[in-house]
């Protein structure tokens, strides 16, 4: 039986909006901001405008470092990061699922080609909780059980995408209908 090629994979899951009690508490914590926007103007507003001004400093020059290595890749794309990948030992959709949903965790600004070798934590600037997070959208688009992950010889050591590759490869696969 031949397997279906990772190109025809599910797209990436849409998350649902937020519950109505989740929306209710937002506004809460909203009003009672306004109110103390209100209570001190000057104090909350230079709060905003410092806070402001170092969020966009500092995202500017992490799209500037991304923008960097995407021009040192160019040309790079799931091509080569797949012929980098034993394919026969490796499921495909295991490489499709990492380097996607890499891909959108990083920037939606620029596309950097990844490679098997980039550091996840310094290279890519994800952190634990981030990477969990991932993992589990990884896994499901992968059709990989995220069950008992401390069996697996990788739990703890996974530094590289080469490395998430490999912990994904050894979960073991969910039933065909799931």
């Amino acid at each position: 039986m031949r397997k279906t090629a990772s190109r025809f994979m599910p797209p990436v899951a849409v998350h649902p909006p937020l519950r109505w009690s989740v929306r209710c508490f937002l506004a809460l914590i909203a009003c009672g901001f306004l109110a103390e926007l209100w209570v001190h103007p000057v104090a909350v507003g230079g709060s905003l405008l410092a806070l402001g001004s170092l969020v966009a400093v500092m995202s500017r020059r992490e799209a500037q470092r991304l923008a960097h290595m995407a021009q040192g890749r160019a040309g790079e794309s799931i091509c080569q990061f797949a012929r980098s990948i034993d394919c026969r030992r490796v499921d495909t959709w295991v490489v499709r699922a990492v380097y996607e949903e890499l891909q959108r965790s990083l920037s939606a600004v620029v596309a950097v080609p990844l490679r098997l070798t980039d550091n996840l934590q310094s290279d890519l600037r994800l952190d634990a909780d981030d990477l969990d997070d991932l993992v589990v959208d990884m896994a499901q688009r992968a059709r990989r059980s995220m069950a008992d992950t401390s069996a697996n010889p990788l739990f703890g050591k996974v530094i590289t995408v080469g490395d998430l590759v490999e912990f994904l490869q050894a979960q073991p696969r969910l039933p065909t209908g799931s």
